[in-house]
């Protein structure tokens, strides 16, 4: 139905366009744009006060705002739990809803998306929010080496997700096809020397990236408190390589989280 009724609206803005010259026609659909974002302007109350999203920018902002409370409220208590002051690496950090939630609590945090659209709109919200101090976006994709890679894109909508560096695979085995993005990729501990604050807690929801990421941080996940991490498919399974890479470093799981909230997410803590 909301399909049907955008053609709609779209053919009497046809009309109602056709009688003006072009330039005015490029103009004011601009200018719809421009309105349609400021109508787009969703206010989200969290802990400290409120977050303001630009909402109309693609369906998959708009879903996972509307579910901004109940999607993974166990991610919302993970973060709830950090001190003021504690630094979280927000790594897939998509269009910016948690790493806007951690910094609007006092938190700083660092968020990495290397997928262009998802990263432009992080920006945005980030600078929207007036939390350009505490939130620090990177269009960086983290792996075990550092170079110029390409990030396969199969959907171009901000936030969408199923984004996979050129020769690996999702959390579900398969190699995703689309717009090959070129892209910057950087170990996490070589990030360290760019000057970032070193994290304390660590948030990874990058579709079937996460080991890799992890192979390429060592130092830093000697030094975390906490990583929670999104694992669906291969990456839920008793063979995941996860467990045994964060045990290395002295993270233990937590099980209680894994049956609670959306049970996407499995917690790692620091052993005592």
């Amino acid at each position: 139905m909301s399909r049907t009724a955008a053609r709609w609206v779209l053919r009497w803005l046809d009309l109602v366009n056709a009688v003006q010259p072009a330039r005015q026609r490029a103009k004011t659909l601009a200018n719809l744009r421009t309105a349609l974002d400021l109508r787009g302007d969703l206010r989200v109350t969290v802990p400290g006060g409120s977050l303001r999203f630009l909402a109309h920018r693609g369906r998959h902002v708009a879903g996972a705002l509307a579910r901004f409370h109940d999607d993974e409220p166990e991610t919302l208590a993970w973060i709830d739990a950090m001190p003021p002051g504690a630094v979280l690496w927000d790594v897939g950090a998509s269009f910016g809803q948690f790493a806007l939630y951690a910094a609007r609590g006092g938190r700083r945090v660092v968020a990495f998306e290397p997928k262009a659209t998802s990263y432009a709109l992080l920006v945005e919200h980030v600078a929207l929010n007036g939390l350009g101090e505490a939130v620090t976006p990177l269009p960086l994709a983290l792996s075990d080496t550092a170079g110029l890679s390409r990030l396969v894109v199969p959907s171009l909508e901000a936030g969408a997700a199923m984004n996979a560096l050129a020769g690996t695979t999702d959390q579900w085995g398969h190699a995703p096809e689309g717009f090959a993005q070129p892209v910057q990729t950087l170990r996490m501990d070589d990030a360290l020397a760019l000057g970032l604050p070193a994290p304390d807690h660590l948030k990874l929801d990058v579709d079937g990236a996460e080991a890799v990421i992890l192979r390429g941080g060592p130092a830093v996940l000697r030094r975390l408190r906490s990583v929670l991490i999104e694992v669906e498919g291969e990456q839920a399974g008793p063979d995941s390589p996860l467990g045994p890479l964060l045990a290395g470093a002295d993270l233990i799981e937590d099980p209680a989280i894994r049956g609670s909230g959306s049970g996407r997410n499995r917690l790692f803590r620091r052993a005592d």
